[in-house]
């Protein structure tokens, strides 16, 4: 008759055991992976269109002025 303390105390021990959680770390879940990505925004094409834009301004303006040294090279 005494075991039956015992056996509950086991029990009880058991399936407190059973359903706690494993510990999470936040470089290990997607979730958190998840949380740092960038969203899409509806003016992504339009930010996208403006950085060529600029890209091709800077190639333009490195073509003029070194036609412009060439130029004033030639002309002295």
């Amino acid at each position: 008759m005494r075991t039956q303390p015992f056996v509950f105390a086991a029990l009880a021990a058991l399936t407190a055991a059973g359903c706690s959680h494993p510990a999470r770390t936040t470089a290990a879940t997607p979730a958190a992976a998840a949380s740092t990505a960038r969203v899409a925004t509806p003016w992504d094409g339009d930010l996208k269109a403006l950085a060529r834009a600029k890209s091709v301004q800077n190639v333009i303006d490195r073509q003029a002025a070194q036609q412009r040294r060439q130029i004033d090279a030639e002309s002295h």
